[in-house]
């Protein structure tokens, strides 16, 4: 057994299920659940066996078969990813043996816990909800089609590689299904579109590498300054998208200021660590019109995006 305060929320934080999540209320929950050792072979989970855990890898790699052998591996999780939880859903017994390759470490979140931590955190549902959606298209019966899938997601990278923020292929699968969701709820929801102003000269200034690290500003300065059920996505190069569930033009229009105003006053260094010159954004916004689809809501959050341009820059305009 180890003592829970061998880990941390910046452990924590780096796992995918936690991605653009607020940890603080996350970090509460969790940091009294136990955590547990095994060794290589020692098995996590037996199949049917009742079971009321959801698991974390925090270090080492389980892996999972489907017969009582040990010879069919259906799926090996490794640091980050979670098992059982399924069967804390749904209180049905586990499907497959779960057995450890190695020296491996858990995070035992408890049923209980669980269903806290789904309450308090909505970007941790959604974390949980794109990975489980991949699991379910398949049975562990059909084991090849569950491989294909499992080998999918992993060459699907949903976030950008510099700003671990979403990326456009992320945007492209969810945005859809949020308008969706929105249109069938008769919810407000604004798309913010913003780039940032003169990027191209501050590259040529001061390099590309300080130009990096100001997208990682830009894209930290976002999640910071927005709610925890908004998304971040970088849109491309130096051009960002947020999307404000539940959100009408006017409270989008604060939203975007708030993040404007942050970025403004963001501390950017070269790379010798001596302060240089801000940045600053332009943003255009938009609210879903009713029957209104994926396309049709960024083309009106760009257009605006490009009249706040061509007004002078760091400012936010609206779709008409």
């Amino acid at each position: 057994m180890t003592s829970p305060e061998q880990i941390s929320r910046e452990h924590l934080n780096q796992f995918k299920v936690f991605h653009n999540v607020l940890m603080d209320p996350v970090w509460e929950l969790l940091r009294h659940c136990e955590v547990r050792n095994l060794s290589e072979g020692e098995v996590l989970l037996k199949k049917d066996q009742s079971n009321r855990t959801m698991f974390l890898v925090l270090g080492g790699t389980l892996k999972v078969y489907l017969d009582d052998e040990y010879q069919r591996v259906a799926a090996e999780l490794g640091q980050g990813q979670t098992v059982g939880e399924l069967s804390v859903i749904d209180g049905s017994a586990a499907s497959a043996h779960v057995v450890s390759t190695g020296e491996t470490s858990l995070l035992c979140v408890d049923e209980k816990t669980f269903w806290r931590l789904t309450r308090s955190s909505h970007g941790f549902c959604t974390n949980m909800l794109m990975a489980l959606s991949l699991r379910m298209r398949s049975n562990n019966i059909s084991l090849e089609a569950s491989e294909n899938l499992q080998w999918k997601y992993e060459q699907q990278a949903l976030t950008d590689g510099l700003t671990s923020v979403y990326n456009r292929r992320w945007l492209d699968q969810m945005l859809p299904r949020l308008l969706q969701r929105a249109e069938q709820d008769d919810q407000p929801f604004c798309v913010l579109m913003i780039d940032v102003d003169h990027f191209k000269r501050f590259n040529d200034s001061y390099g590309h590498a300080v130009g990096d690290d100001a997208l990682c500003i830009v894209a930290d300065t976002l999640v910071k300054n927005v709610r925890p059920i908004d998304l971040v996505v970088r849109y491309g190069g130096e051009e960002f998208c947020v999307l404000l569930p539940e959100t009408d033009l006017q409270s989008g229009i604060g939203a975007g200021e708030r993040t404007r105003k942050a970025i403004h006053n963001a501390k950017i260094c070269d790379g010798s660590g001596k302060p240089i010159p801000g940045i600053t954004i332009s943003a255009g916004l938009a609210e879903r019109r009713a029957g209104e689809n994926a396309e049709g809501i960024l083309k009106r959050a760009d257009q605006a995006l490009y009249l706040a341009k061509a007004q002078g820059r760091d400012r936010l305009e609206t779709s008409a």
